[in-house]
């Protein structure tokens, strides 16, 4: 089976194909796609590659989904099942962590992202995986499974979330 297109994945969904059928070919650039179209439908505005520097540091956070007063930072990870991967999961939290802070610190300078005159925002970091697992909370990192993302989105936006901000400093002192 070929690769699927977003247009060519959202048919076979809503035709009742399981995720993991639909998904199995899926590139790991469609797969941001598919991430930023969740957002996008949601009402967020997104930016995806989102590359900036800070303290001589450059980073890359995937999509940037921005609904005010909210900034999402995600990592998405098209990784399969396989051995290892908590190791590699705290790993990552703490890489996308790192990145969101410096995101939260930078963000009313970046172009594009236009949110200026938003005063304060709460900044989310997350990552997206492709295959079922329960979200879970890995280090001051909300890690969401792609087929629980739309229920994700709507705690989101209802602020369930806001409150991730003061338990990442709480838990990482020198994020302050």
């Amino acid at each position: 089976m070929e690769k699927p297109s977003l247009e060519e994945l959202r048919s076979l969904l809503q035709r009742g194909v399981p995720l993991e059928e639909a998904t199995k070919n899926l590139g790991w650039k469609d797969f941001e796609g598919v991430v930023s179209d969740a957002f996008e439908a949601s009402g967020f505005r997104t930016l995806r590659n989102l590359r900036f520097s800070h303290n001589k540091k450059r980073y890359e956070i995937d999509v940037v989904a921005m609904e005010r007063p909210r900034l999402v930072a995600v990592d998405c990870k098209h990784w399969g099942l396989r051995a290892g991967k908590s190791s590699a999961l705290k790993t990552a939290s703490l890489a996308q962590l790192r990145r969101a802070v410096d995101l939260g610190r930078k963000a009313q300078e970046i172009p594009g992202m236009n949110i200026g005159g938003w005063g304060e925002a709460s900044i989310v970091p997350c990552i997206v995986t492709l295959y079922e697992e329960r979200v879970i909370e890995n280090g001051g990192v909300l890690v969401v499974p792609l087929c629980k993302l739309n229920a994700f989105i709507e705690e989101l936006r209802s602020g369930y979330f806001d409150s991730l901000k003061a338990k990442m400093m709480t838990m990482y002192p020198w994020l302050q």
